[in-house]
């Protein structure tokens, strides 16, 4: 399937589509990585049987409720690069975000690009008034590209995971409705269509 000209959900490099089955093996490639995991939160490898059951139990079932999940492509592409969410969500208040990368694509700004187009359409479609996370303290990467997205630190959760055998924090993060306004960046609905390749000139052909 070719990438949409004129998604609905779009940053300046990425644009977010709902997630399919056809996303499972690239997901599970990404959450299967070590790293990933262990910043995600991820306590164990994920098999793909696993994957088609959450598939079934929850993006089929509460896509649009509970729940949203996208899938993170590049403009001109269908081809995913990465995920992200909502989750937790409490109808016209608030909710909580979620985003990985492949492991390849990460450093190249793709996920603050993502978060950017993701909090747009939390704020502007989904009216929410707060949108929180978490992150590990120690992911210095995650935590630049969540202030560059405009989030602020709002405290540390002591001993709140399990990482290589040790108890470890979480920071929690958030921006609100205000801020969010505040911020001087296009919307995601600001932005042009994505600019497509002239068609490739056709001979013409003898009448038959």
């Amino acid at each position: 399937m070719a990438a949409h000209p004129n998604p609905i959900i779009r940053g300046e490099k990425v644009w977010l589509r709902p997630l399919e089955r056809a996303d499972i093996d690239s997901s599970l490639r990404a959450l299967n990585d070590r790293e990933v995991a262990e910043l995600l939160g991820i306590e164990g490898p994920i098999s793909k049987e696993m994957s088609e059951k959450w598939f079934e139990d929850e993006v089929l079932k509460q896509h649009g409720k509970r729940e949203y999940f996208f899938t993170i492509c590049e403009l001109g592409s269908n081809d995913a690069v990465g995920g992200c969410g909502f989750h937790h969500i409490r109808a016209g208040l608030r909710a909580e975000v979620g985003i990985y990368l492949l492991p390849e694509f990460c450093g190249r700004g793709v996920g603050t690009d993502a978060m950017n187009a993701l909090v747009d359409y939390g704020f502007g479609e989904l009216r929410f008034e707060r949108i929180g996370l978490h992150v590990s303290p120690g992911n210095a990467r995650a935590i630049r590209s969540y202030e560059k997205a405009g989030f602020s630190h709002e405290g540390r959760l002591r001993s709140f995971r399990i990482r290589r055998g040790e108890t470890v924090d979480d920071l929690v993060m958030s921006i609100l409705r205000h801020e969010w306004a505040a911020l001087e960046r296009p919307r995601s609905w600001d932005l042009d269509p994505v600019a497509q390749p002239d068609p490739v000139s056709q001979p013409d052909l003898p009448a038959s």
